[in-house]
């Protein structure tokens, strides 16, 4: 079995196609599996780290200007020319694209060979770039029903869920506890940014400390700030009292999150994913830059259905953390509610259906895959 992965650029689309490649390695042990991404190094490592094939591919971000067209355009054609090469010499039984716009020359590239494709999608309103790939490819998995409207143009819409790792399901509070050096008695709160950080959350939870020091007998934290606010970050935990792990990226996610009864983060789609799929409560913060404002929308499902509070960044203030993480750890009606609402929107098992749409397209006996990230 050949499969090939397109996307990545975040480590939301790396994951998704890393678990989507586990999935696939646990059944099929035979499985040749390659991805295609980026030149972000923390790609290179990830994929390799976990023992898959990794190849970068030109590709450039589509922008407003004529500059960021036309330098997208040229990349594009580069990265067409190269994926004809690389899926010829490969020759996979199917390309899955991620999203994003490593995913563009792959996905052109196996409707020129007559490969059979794919697509992931994981947000409420899709991507560019997967708005634009759906009508090429024969096949769409996405996360939520109302992406479905998005995608009318394309042959086939399967709502199969996002794919998650394992280990996100599956590690254990105790041992999680020992490799961060916390306790697993205390309440746990996860700072997080995504694969990039968010300057704006560092900023206000390190305004927070003074006032969470107080609860520093029952309570600690695990931090991932990005690779720019380590230090400050770091500096900060030292002057007070509260047991606190602090990094810059964190690999393994699921030892995190085993650990986490509130969770302050970005709205992205892969953990979104993965919150819900254990049921942890959440403060989301949407990102107000991202493309289509589709952070916005994604954390509005997760509201609007209980699962979790929608902080928009302007709104966002010590004081408000505060109350809404006192809210939460002070009510446990509201808390348990919230973690059932939560947990009833996972779909823990989304590889599992997403690997059996993969092999029905391919009619799979005995077949072999490639990743493409970007």
């Amino acid at each position: 079995m050949k499969i090939a992965f397109a996307g990545g650029g975040t480590a939301g689309h790396l994951m998704v196609g890393l678990s989507t490649a586990e999935e696939i390695r646990s059944r099929f042990n035979e499985a040749e599996i390659i991805f295609f991404g980026t030149d972000k190094e923390f790609e290179k490592r990830c994929v390799e780290q976990r023992g898959f094939r990794f190849r970068r591919m030109h590709a450039k971000k589509w922008g407003k200007s004529f500059k960021h067209l036309f330098t997208f355009i040229i990349a594009t054609c580069i990265g067409v020319i190269e994926s004809l090469i690389a899926l010829r010499k490969f020759n996979p039984d199917i390309v899955v694209g991620l999203g994003g716009y490593a995913s563009f020359a792959p996905i052109i590239a196996a409707k020129l060979l007559s490969i059979p494709s794919v697509l992931l999608e994981q947000n409420v309103i899709p991507g560019k770039a997967n708005r634009f790939l759906a009508k090429w490819v024969d096949e769409v998995y996405c996360h939520w029903r109302g992406s479905l409207k998005w995608f009318n143009k394309a042959k086939v819409v399967r709502v199969t869920g996002t794919p998650i790792r394992k280990d996100i399901l599956y590690s254990q509070r105790c041992r999680s506890a020992e490799k961060f050096g916390l306790s697993s008695s205390k309440k746990t709160i996860l700072v997080t940014g995504g694969s990039q950080g968010a300057q704006a959350i560092n900023e206000v939870i390190l305004r927070c400390l003074p006032k969470l020091e107080p609860l520093s007998s029952e309570l600690q934290i695990i931090h991932c700030t990005g690779e720019y606010g380590y230090e400050a970050a770091k500096a900060a935990y030292k002057q007070t009292d509260i047991n606190a792990f602090v990094c810059s990226f964190l690999d393994d996610m699921g030892a995190a999150f085993s650990m986490t009864d509130i969770i302050i983060c970005r709205a992205g789609a892969t953990t979104i994913a993965e919150i819900t799929a254990i049921g942890i409560p959440a403060i989301l913060i949407p990102y107000p830059h991202a493309a289509d404002n589709h952070q916005y929308w994604n954390a509005m499902e997760l509201a609007s259905n209980g699962g979790g509070y929608l902080l928009q960044q302007i709104d966002l203030t010590p004081e408000k953390i505060i109350e809404l993480i006192t809210d939460l750890f002070n009510n446990k009606e509201k808390y348990d509610r919230m973690k059932t609402f939560n947990k009833g929107m996972g779909m823990p098992n989304a590889a599992t259906k997403v690997v059996d749409n993969i092999c029905r397209v391919i009619g799979f006996k005995g077949t072999q895959f490639a990743l493409i990230l970007g």
